[in-house]
């Protein structure tokens, strides 16, 4: 359960960064109103302070977290292969490559978790898969890539509006970039759980697979019990 932990943990400290984010949209309101307010002034300090220190272990547990996944990730493609061997896009290489390789690594892993969710879907007695909602894995997807995407744009805003306007307009744009963080926080922590979701469920059709096909499985383990414990 190892990678189920880390997902567990890295939503918690995105939750951290998310609460960082709103005290300090709300901090920067109380500087606007008031540029001499101390406690506007001394909560952006502490914010600032706690933001780095989360975003820095957050970066160590994203690391930790992409290996535990990519792990059991590859244990799934390897077990859908055996129940599908000509329902799959892509090579079984990209099981790990596609997660990290530029530019693709924004649909080729949606698509390798899409053909592995299709290829364990439980069976009817007379062998035809059925159809099952793929929509947990689209809507993690979608919150996994927007959680990737707000963080980029926020940077973007802040360094369009430093060294130009007023003061109180370079705040303007810092309480801006800081609600598009938010947001960016927010879709991690959406994301997070979802793959917990996703994780958790394509390992039991795995499981409810290799015993439909084989009654053995459920008591021997191996294939689908390797992934399961990679979880």
């Amino acid at each position: 359960m190892v990678a189920v932990v880390l997902l567990v943990l890295s939503g918690l400290l995105a939750s951290a960064v998310l609460v960082s984010d709103l005290f300090g949209v709300r901090a920067i309101g109380l500087v606007l109103a008031d540029a001499d307010d101390a406690e506007g002034l001394d909560l952006l300090d502490s914010l600032a302070a706690l933001e780095t220190a989360a975003n820095g272990l957050s970066v160590f547990v994203l690391l930790a977290t992409a290996a535990a996944f990519v792990v059991w990730f590859h244990r799934i493609r390897a077990n859908a292969e055996l129940f599908v061997p000509n329902g799959h896009r892509h090579g079984s290489g990209w099981a790990i490559g596609a997660w990290f390789t530029p530019v693709v690594a924004l649909w080729f892993p949606w698509q390798l978790v899409v053909d592995c969710w299709r290829a364990s879907a439980p069976v009817d007695p007379d062998g035809r898969r059925r159809i099952v909602s793929q929509s947990l894995v689209s809507v993690w997807w979608m919150a996994w890539i927007g959680s990737l995407v707000a963080p980029r744009i926020a940077g973007s805003l802040v360094r369009a509006d430093s060294g130009f306007g007023t003061e109180n307009e370079r705040l303007e744009g810092v309480r801006t970039a800081l609600q598009v963080e938010a947001a960016g926080s927010a879709l991690r922590v959406v994301a997070a759980v979802l793959a917990v979701l996703v994780l958790w469920r394509l390992t039991e059709m795995q499981i409810a697979r290799a015993a439909a096909v084989i009654p053995s499985a459920a008591r021997s383990g191996p294939p689908v019990r390797a992934a399961a414990a990679a979880t």
